[in-house]
């Protein structure tokens, strides 16, 4: 199971129009008493490597993630962990969560 604030490799597809799309690694946002609730379903936030946008609701990653890019989120998205595979690979440091539960 997943964890709140855990970066994982998920794909996000199926999706349409400007949604992110394909396999991307994202942000677990849903807290342990949601995916209890909702027996495992988990809201994930895409992560873009694209640094270059200049977007209020991104969250840059820095240099304490091997991960690299922008946690976008405007782009919440609910997954069953049930059947989808999210493994996860890292933790986001807290301050950076914070910033992207606002």
């Amino acid at each position: 199971m997943v964890n709140q604030g855990d970066i994982v490799i998920v794909d996000f597809d199926p999706s349409l129009g400007s949604e992110q799309k394909g396999k991307r690694p994202g942000v677990v946002v849903s807290n342990d008493i949601y995916h209890a609730k909702t027996n495992g379903f988990a809201i994930v936030v895409p992560i873009t490597s694209d640094r270059d946008i200049k977007y209020p609701l991104h969250v840059n990653l820095d240099s304490r993630t091997k991960t690299y890019g922008q946690v976008m989120c405007e782009q919440l998205k609910t997954m069953d962990t049930k059947v989808r595979s999210l493994k996860t690979v890292e933790k986001l440091p807290k301050d950076l969560l914070d910033k992207t539960l606002k």
